[in-house]
């Protein structure tokens, strides 16, 4: 049966990911290991990151301004509209006055806001950029004038930023420093953040030695004809151009022979390799070749090519990705165009593949990572105070990631897997299917419950030009766990020859949950397309609401009391070139 997640996804969905995403001690214990860093670190900020300390953050702000802050939301609808490949959609998020007290030391009028995309947006524990200079010049702390804390809302070990950053350094590929930080704000414990050094000038004059290169951050975002739009221009305003991303879109459009010629004119390729095959070892799937995310690109004026930068690490060691549409390799991540060109060429697939193979020897030491695990654990139950975070599972399948992830890989690698799987279609949001159901079922006290005896929906799902229909009976409806101002309804079964069981959640506000109401999408109603079981590797999300109504012929929030209706609403999501249901719940 199918476990009812509605407490875990249809909170942060009304948060920010509606409609389409709503998209994880203070001493070493001995024998632990000390990563080394990609580069000589100044005097003055080493301490700030080191990974035996966790850095001690108070804020203190109007009461109405925290509230104004941590309620701002990204517009989802124009994030991943067709807009989005024409410019940059403005960032909602504004700067508000504080005070701050860092490691013990009181800085006053600095600038507060929050950050992050779609996975760490979060009401009750936002990340936050903190600006020491924002209002008060010449305000520093170990020689940095900016913090960026973030809340590992998709981690909530808050481990795998401070390992993943130590283990991309450890084989050369550029990466922040990060350690962990206790954060409060008025006083409430928020419990612990990653304190993650910021991709900035410092940053830049730090690990490549200069920073007058473009530099430009990837939020799904590739190099294809029309989209290099996407990445986000992070400096040098005045150079509005592009037109290092586009010569790397151009040399992508050469035929098999002088693919690596020509990309090696533009894109430092031996770094690029290095970062790749790092992304896809510590299964980084949500970084730029699993997930076209999370990742920066600088222009290296020394050079002339462009570098990778790691970058959003909280959903590595361990999670699969949960929106591609089939079941990835264990050995390579290449959802990217740029990945999967360089990973299908007979030159550049043997040149990942040895540079894996030596990674697994060099860097993947499991003893090492595995203390590691323990010591950061430590660190973190000491700042966690009273946050009832879920520490012990999550690190528990790190661990797990990490003992067999080297003979994942390697079992992988002695037979050269090949990468045929569908492309990204768009990457703005679009029709994907439609869904239509007549619905029976009675209110429930929980959405944990069994399904009432008589509950029965009969279902039509046109999904990627596929037509479906069946009979469900795991029809349920109750409180939504995750918002109490909000009633769900859930229908979930299989339809003939597809393995894995598919689940439409619905999560409507109950002054509309009403019989008599045409309910439709909006910021408090929201509609979630998943397959497979929570949890399993199969567990996919096949889209949210993108039109069309939920009509409630009957409705109540009473026990017992009947639920009918009719479901007629369109899926959108950002598309895939295909996405066949039946190639799920098989072995590989």
């Amino acid at each position: 049966m199918n476990k009812p997640i509605f407490g875990t996804f249809c909170s942060p969905i009304r948060a920010g990911v509606r409609r389409i995403l709503s998209a994880f001690l203070f001493l070493l214990i001995a024998g632990s290991f000390v990563f080394r860093p990609l580069a000589a670190e100044e005097a003055g900020d080493a301490g700030f990151f080191h990974s035996n300390q966790i850095v001690r953050v108070e804020i203190t702000m109007a009461p109405s301004d925290w509230d104004q802050l941590r309620q701002q939301v990204r517009d989802i609808d124009a994030e991943f509209s067709p807009d989005r490949l024409k410019q940059t959609v403005e960032k909602p998020y504004t700067w508000f006055r504080a005070s701050v007290v860092v490691n013990g030391r009181e800085f006053k009028e600095v600038g507060v806001r929050k950050r992050g995309f779609f996975g760490s947006a979060d009401s009750d524990r936002p990340a936050l950029n903190i600006d020491l200079e924002k209002f008060v010049k010449g305000q520093k702390i170990s020689g940095r004038t900016s913090l960026k804390l973030h809340n590992n809302k998709q981690d909530s070990s808050n481990l795998r930023q401070a390992l993943s950053y130590h283990v991309f350094s450890k084989a050369g590929v550029p990466a922040p420093r990060c350690n962990l930080a206790h954060v409060k704000v008025n006083g409430k414990n928020l419990g612990v953040y990653s304190n993650i050094e910021g991709i900035d000038e410092a940053f830049l004059k730090r690990v490549f030695g200069n920073d007058k290169g473009n530099l430009y951050e990837a939020q799904i975002s590739d190099f294809r004809p029309g989209w290099t739009q996407t990445f986000e221009k992070k400096n040098n305003p005045s150079n509005t151009n592009r037109a290092e991303l586009e010569a790397v879109v151009r040399a992508l459009e050469s035929d098999e022979a002088h693919l690596v010629e020509n990309l090696g004119k533009v894109l430092d390729l031996d770094a690029f390799i290095d970062f790749w095959a790092m992304e896809s070892l510590l299964n980084h799937w949500d970084g730029f070749n699993g997930n076209l995310n999370n990742s920066f690109v600088y222009q290296d004026p020394k050079s002339g090519k462009l570098r990778f930068i790691a970058w959003g690490a909280d959903s590595t060691f361990g999670p699969h990705h949960v929106f591609v549409p089939f079941r990835p390799s264990a050995s390579v991540w290449a959802v990217s165009y740029l990945g999967r060109r360089l990973y299908n060429h007979p030159v550049t697939g043997e040149k990942y593949r040895q540079r894996m193979k030596h990674l697994l020897g060099a860097v993947w030491k499991e003893s090492e990572l595995l203390s590691e695990v323990d010591r950061l654990e430590q660190m973190a139950k000491t700042a966690r105070g009273s946050t009832s975070r879920r520490v012990r599972p999550e690190a528990d399948q790190i661990r797990k990631f990490i003992s067999g992830r080297k003979a994942d890989v390697e079992s992988e690698l002695s037979k050269q897997v090949s990468w045929s799987y569908p492309m990204r279609r768009e990457l703005y949001s679009t029709k994907v299917g439609h869904i239509s159901a007549d619905f029976s079922t009675a209110w429930q006290p929980n959405a944990f419950m069994n399904a009432p005896s008589k509950a029965a929906a009969k279902i039509k799902l046109s999904f990627y030009g596929r037509e479906l229909t069946a009979d469900f009976t795991e029809v349920k409806a109750g409180p939504d766990p995750g918002n109490p101002e909000n009633a769900v309804l859930s229908l979930s079964g299989k339809f003939p020859g597809i393995e894995t069981p598919v689940s439409l959640w619905l999560s409507i506000s109950t002054n509309e949950f009403k019989a008599g109401k045409s309910v439709q999408a909006s910021k408090k109603n929201s509609m979630l397309l998943v397959s497979g079981d929570w949890g399993s590797p199969d567990w996919r999300w096949l889209g949210a609401w993108g039109g069309g109504t939920v009509r409630l012929d009957a409705a109540s929030l009473n026990d017992g009391e009947k639920i009918e209706g009719k479901i007629d609403t369109e899926i959108s999501f950002i598309p895939w070139e295909d996405f066949d249901l039946s190639k799920f719940g098989k072995s590989p």
